[in-house]
């Protein structure tokens, strides 16, 4: 059965995103399109290029994922080292590795630009700093001046996954307005994108929701810490009270702890995948959806 979905933003833990799309796989379903923010996005990009589950588990849940920082050369000043990368570069750590390792993985399948994929198979939502507006590429590209059939996938999905303070904004240059445009994490302007998918099929949202004791003390001594807790809270708080459930035909809750902690080993990101895909294959054997 084919399948449109919506893959909901919320750090490295993403990895459980990935492990509930593969027992979405498991259980039948093929994904027709896919929509996703941040870490969801990165998820999305896989599922259209066409990666199973296995090779899912393989490339997502066994990755270096301590790997992916790269702090900018100021960051590693001992003591004040991330309060100035926040002044003099706008973040902790660069965009480059995640998007070469996006990139290559999308290669293996063929995929380099959105004109490499079908029309529509993928949406990636990021938030437009510079004007304060949410887009969606590849779509809002051409608002850009920008052929969205010529630009890197790779590169949206860092567009949508900088996530602000943590990692140094993207920019983009507006061939219209002949500018720089700076992109950030797509989760301040939609974080559960479902109003962006096609209801072309049925729609399966896949939501993050706490996994046992989520409760968190959060240290705050100076400028880092205090945007580390902004993020963190915004990322976390939105599990704290009830969540509509509307526009979706289904509901996959996905369980998820901490979100933006790099440093997990990988057994661990291999038990983050697995507890996600058997919870979601759970879920379909409990409603029995045909």
């Amino acid at each position: 059965m084919e399948i449109n979905a919506v893959f909901e933003g919320g750090g490295v833990r993403g990895i459980a995103l990935a492990g509930a799309a593969a027992g979405a796989l498991d259980a039948g379903y093929t994904f027709h399109r896919t929509v996703g923010t941040s870490a969801g996005a990165l998820v999305a990009a896989l599922l259209a290029a066409g990666y199973n589950a296995s090779e899912l588990e393989e490339q997502v849940a066994g990755m270096d994922w301590p790997g992916l920082l790269d702090p900018v050369p100021v960051a590693k000043v001992p003591a004040i080292g991330d309060h100035l990368a926040l002044l003099l570069y706008r973040g902790v750590n660069r965009t480059k590795r995640i998007e070469a390792v996006w990139r290559k993985m999308l290669v293996r399948k063929g995929i380099r630009t959105f004109g490499d994929l079908p029309h529509g198979a993928l949406e990636v939502i990021a938030t437009d700093l510079t004007h304060g507006a949410g887009v969606a590429f590849p779509h809002c590209l051409s608002g850009y001046g920008i052929d969205p059939d010529t630009f890197s996938v790779a590169r949206s999905l860092v567009m949508s996954a900088a996530v602000p303070f943590l990692f140094t904004p993207v920019t983009l240059f507006d061939t219209i307005a002949q500018e720089q445009v700076v992109f950030s994490d797509g989760a301040m302007a939609a974080n559960y994108p479902i109003g962006v998918v096609s209801h072309d099929r049925p729609v399966f949202g896949f939501r993050l929701v706490p996994d046992g004791d989520s409760h968190i003390h959060q240290r705050i001594s100076g400028p880092y810490s205090l945007a580390r807790a902004v993020l963190v809270s915004g990322i976390r708080a939105r599990y704290s009270l009830p969540r509509t459930i509307e526009g979706a035909d289904v509901v996959v809750d996905v369980p998820v702890r901490d979100d933006l902690d790099f440093s997990l080993p990988s057994h661990e990101a291999h038990e983050v995948f697995t507890r996600a895909r058997l919870s979601a294959r759970h879920q379909f054997e409990l409603q029995r959806i045909a």
